[in-house]
């Protein structure tokens, strides 16, 4: 394992996105991410999140994403987010706006940094024959996504963070226009993904997929209609998605996917150390891919929130308003 543990050094994350919760309250059916698995598992503690934490920060990771499953279904995610900004990392999280609101975004401003909202259409029927929506709005055939989003960005904006906006392209949506809400919403930047076929994962979903033609065809008329605006449009093809990314799972395993089918650490982070964690499945990470796409960007806090005290971790039996 120390031969394995020279041989990743060269390729250690400047940025991990660590899919904390593995429950997620959207249906979508593209999701590379469902992890059955993990569910059958508890929740990561409080404190072995703060060992994650601790490793990472030690091992030089500048920047954490939490996304999910919807990260905002766990329990401790302002603990951990709080943590993670007393350790001095770049705070980000990515989520499909529910359960955020005025109070709860104000409280965290002092600790998060980015706010990733994915939004995939100007038509919430559009979303809906994705799944993008909880269970019961996709039953009725049209989700309220969009209206939630476009309130929490707004607040957000309002409150200095800097926001980031996720589009999934796929069969469903790869005639819509985002022209016009991306102009509006003005993100620091907008990320366009091609869906992304995980072996094992989203298997059901893969006749939703688009062609490369196709997905470069997206990219190519929204980068004319918005060139005038200096959004920093940065588009994902497969290639680059795959052995790009820097992962952890809910149980705090370390994993890559450059093979296109996720590998995973034997032993979680919590219990081995990143740097042991990492070495098993670093062969699966590339860091040429993961600048060539975009990933290692300018990522300091532009926004100026009101300063607060750095809040404790609180005990391990408190949750919090993310209940």
């Amino acid at each position: 394992m120390e031969d394995n543990q020279k041989k990743s050094q060269h390729n250690r994350p400047k940025a991990v996105n660590w899919h904390i919760e593995a429950y997620c309250n959207y249906a979508c059916s593209f999701c590379y991410a469902p992890f059955e698995k993990q569910r059958r598992k508890s929740r990561i503690s409080l404190m072995d999140i703060r060992t994650v934490l601790l490793e990472l920060a030690n091992s030089e990771v500048e920047k954490i994403n939490f996304v999910g499953g919807e990260p905002m279904l766990h329990p401790f995610i302002e603990q951990a987010i709080i943590e993670s900004k007393r350790l001095g990392m770049t705070t980000s999280i990515v989520s499909n706006g529910t359960r955020m609101d005025y109070k709860w975004l104000s409280r965290m401003s002092a600790h998060l940094d980015w706010l990733g909202i994915s939004i995939d259409s100007p038509n919430d029927e559009v979303h809906a024959k994705m799944g993008r929506g909880r269970k019961g709005e996709i039953i009725a055939g049209k989700t309220n996504h969009l209206d939630r989003c476009l309130e929490v960005w707004e607040i957000a904006k309002s409150l200095g963070y800097g926001l980031k906006l996720n589009t999934m392209v796929n069969s469903h949506n790869i005639g819509s226009d985002m022209s016009n809400l991306v102009r509006s919403l003005s993100p620091a930047r907008w990320k366009i993904f091609q869906f992304l076929h995980i072996i094992g994962e989203n298997d059901a979903a893969v006749e939703s997929g688009v062609g490369l033609e196709e997905f470069r065809d997206y990219v190519s008329r929204h980068q004319q209609t918005l060139k005038d605006t200096g959004i920093g449009i940065i588009s994902e093809e497969n290639g680059d998605m795959l052995g790009s990314y820097a992962m952890i799972d809910p149980t705090g395993r370390a994993y890559t996917n450059i093979s296109g089918k996720y590998l995973y650490s034997s032993s979680p982070i919590q219990e081995v150390g990143f740097a042991e964690s990492w070495a098993e499945v670093s062969k699966g990470f590339d860091d040429e891919i993961f600048i060539s796409r975009g990933g290692d960007w300018d990522w300091a806090p532009k926004h100026n929130p009101i300063k607060l005290p750095v809040i404790q971790m609180p005990s391990e039996g408190v949750t919090d308003a993310a209940n």
